[in-house]
């Protein structure tokens, strides 16, 4: 495999990391990054350093650079600000997008088109009415409320990630209400008439793909994607700076996702 190519067209690597804090990743952190670690609590502080070696450590794969080397642009298309827009490293043809939880980072890559990627864990059945509330469609409200009652959370979640996958692609984030975002098919639909928001055209294309148990997982680009490469990451970090071999993901960690439509509960 050509580790400074980018995945092939149609294609979509994602790779899941686990949560914790490594000695050896510590030293791939700018001075912002350690900035951002001052004043957050034990889980924070493994989320963000797992986070952001992580994203260096598999760019380098693709780029063929020491990781320590990767320069990631963080600015907003929307408003300028230099911390809080999609990552990418300028020039760079590949484009990227990571979610976490507080047990596990996801980063997905592309090499065409754009990808919007979101992991979330499985919410509490006592938080289910308010979350639907503040994220669902009145239809796909009137849908969800059809369910059995244990099936209700992974639904919910599914459409959660779908959303939240939808709205990083765009650059938008949070400032697109997601109850005016409709994710039943494998293509998303905007109901607002806000002109300041808006979808890519053609329309994104939605992906379920696996994840830990308790979890969920979805990818939004903007171009179909056929096949999802599931990788994972050493712990190591070479001592020359040279990439090396991508792994396949455990198959163990993962559990089976459909590829385009909401599950069928």
């Amino acid at each position: 495999m050509d580790l400074s190519a980018a995945p092939a067209p149609r294609t979509c690597d994602v790779w899941l990391v686990p949560v914790r804090r490594r000695k050896a990743w510590a030293r791939l952190l700018t001075v912002p990054d350690r900035e951002h670690l001052v004043g957050l609590d034990p889980v924070a502080t493994a989320v963000h350093l797992t986070s952001r070696a992580a994203q260096r450590l598999i760019l380098s794969r693709y780029l063929g650079v020491p990781p320590a080397e990767i320069a990631v642009d963080r600015s907003c298309e929307r408003c300028g600000d230099p911390q809080h827009g999609r990552p990418h490293v300028p020039g760079a043809a590949l484009d990227y997008s990571v979610s976490h939880t507080r047990a596990w980072v996801l980063v997905a890559v592309v090499g065409d088109g754009r990808v919007g990627a979101d992991l979330d864990a499985r919410p509490a059945d006592g938080d289910l009415e308010d979350l639907a509330a503040a994220a669902l469609t009145p239809a796909e409200r009137r849908a969800w409320r059809r369910l059995p009652a244990r099936d209700r959370a992974d639904a919910l979640l599914a459409y959660w990630t779908r959303k939240e996958a939808t709205a990083k692609l765009t650059g938008h984030g949070l400032t697109i209400p997601l109850r005016d975002l409709d994710v039943t098919g494998p293509r998303p639909t905007l109901l607002t008439r806000d002109p300041s928001v808006r979808l890519p055209h053609p329309r994104p294309y939605l992906t379920h793909v696996p994840a830990p148990a308790d979890h969920s997982a979805a990818l939004a680009t903007t171009t179909h994607v056929d096949q999802v490469r599931h990788l994972r990451l050493p712990d190591t970090v070479p001592d020359d700076g040279v990439p090396r071999p991508l792994v396949r993901q455990a198959p163990e960690l993962l559990r089976l996702g459909g590829s385009g439509q909401m599950p069928s509960w």
